[in-house]
């Protein structure tokens, strides 16, 4: 999973020389002032980085996210579904931010078989560009349910309008919803520009009209840094804080394990994202606005597909720090997994069930008495 010169975010393969994937493009590009452009763009100096110890890393990168991220959502999803009618209001972004990030994940194997054949595209033209919007609308979704968690804690906490109270899970459902339709929007005017392009070896890329390429790429690039990072970061740090800070001022015992998990939070983010956003950044404001050394850009393009499947990790930390590390999710988890443990099958199991099934009573006793 790489990008094509000062093009797009996220997964899609990598530069090959223009004169093999543009030749039967003439409509949306003039193929000798493509040769110039990238001609300018590589700077002509000599970087020797091993490619094929990259697609290592990367597919072992991929399945270790793709296995420990499909299983941690698919729980997440299925106890929150469970307590979604418990009272459990804050849940709905949860479950709806597991949903997204299991979309990501559920991505995966494609960019896996595509770095392991050396960024060929071998699905179709359709898949092209649906795997690509797939994955955007997702990635946003998550960010976007993230940014509405962390501002639903701090209103609910302090908030003491009779509206909120008497309305507050039919808001949610709706900031959901449209949270859901806003990120199907968002990648159209990007998606619209990738196709498929058939040279030597079936590729999928970002191709804007040459004449309109850098404005294009320049736009797109900005918009997702505005969108999935600029506004939500601020406003989660914001909200995090005030949240923290509430917590402190009337003497809630859970007020520094809180501000412990915002800290978190803020890491994980900033961890995931920054890098890529800076580096996709810096890709696309080179050589048509700013000059970056040659054996920068080398490095930067050829970490550009590491950094951007480590912004993937998301998908994983998002469980653990918003479900596995809450003292009432685990509950819920026992309690689902007690469910379906088997208590009649011997003499001897019905025994030792008995103290299980009375002890895993109790807390079910308790998760249903518990209203977030």
């Amino acid at each position: 999973m790489s990008t094509s010169p000062n093009s797009m975010m996220g997964p899609s393969p990598s530069e090959t020389p223009s004169s093999m994937l543009f030749s039967d493009l003439d409509d949306l590009h003039n193929w000798t002032e493509l040769i110039h452009f990238f001609n300018q763009t590589f700077s002509e100096c000599e970087v020797k980085l091993n490619e094929n110890a990259k697609r290592v890393v990367l597919f072992v990168l991929y399945l270790a996210i793709f296995v420990v991220g499909l299983v941690e959502n698919l729980l997440v999803i299925y106890v929150n579904w469970r307590s979604l009618g418990q009272g459990r209001l804050l849940n709905l972004y949860v479950f709806n931010m597991a949903v997204a990030d299991l979309g990501i994940i559920l991505s995966l194997p494609v960019w896996m078989l595509e770095v392991t054949l050396d960024y060929t595209w071998l699905w179709g033209s359709f898949f092209c560009r649906f795997t690509h919007y797939f994955y955007f609308a997702n990635m946003y979704s998550s960010i976007f349910f993230l940014t509405c968690l962390s501002i639903d804690r701090y209103i609910t906490l302090t908030s003491s309008s009779l509206f909120w109270q008497h309305h507050q899970h039919r808001v949610r459902k709706g900031l959901c919803a449209a949270i859901w339709v806003l990120s199907a929007l968002i990648p159209l005017p990007e998606v619209a520009h990738i196709h498929l392009v058939e040279a030597m070896d079936p590729m999928c890329l970002f191709l804007a009209p040459f004449e309109t390429y850098s404005s294009w790429a320049l736009a797109v690039t900005l918009s997702t840094i505005v969108l999935g990072f600029l506004l939500p970061f601020p406003l989660m740090i914001v909200f995090n804080a005030l949240t923290v800070y509430k917590l402190h001022q009337a003497g809630r015992p859970e007020a520094r394990r809180h501000g412990l998990l915002v800290c978190a939070y803020v890491a994980v983010f900033v961890v995931c994202w920054v890098p890529y956003h800076v580096t996709l950044l810096l890709l696309t404001l080179h050589g048509n606005h700013i000059f970056l050394h040659c054996y920068l850009v080398h490095v930067l393009y050829f970490f550009y597909d590491v950094i951007d499947c480590l912004s993937m990790l998301h998908c994983v930390a998002n469980p653990i720090l918003y479900n596995f590390l809450s003292p009432s999710f685990r509950s819920r988890l026992m309690g689902a997994v007690v469910h379906y443990i088997p208590k009649d099958q011997t003499r001897k199991d019905r025994a030792s069930s008995s103290s299980s099934t009375t002890k895993h009573s109790i807390i079910i006793t308790k998760e249903g008495a518990q209203v977030n």
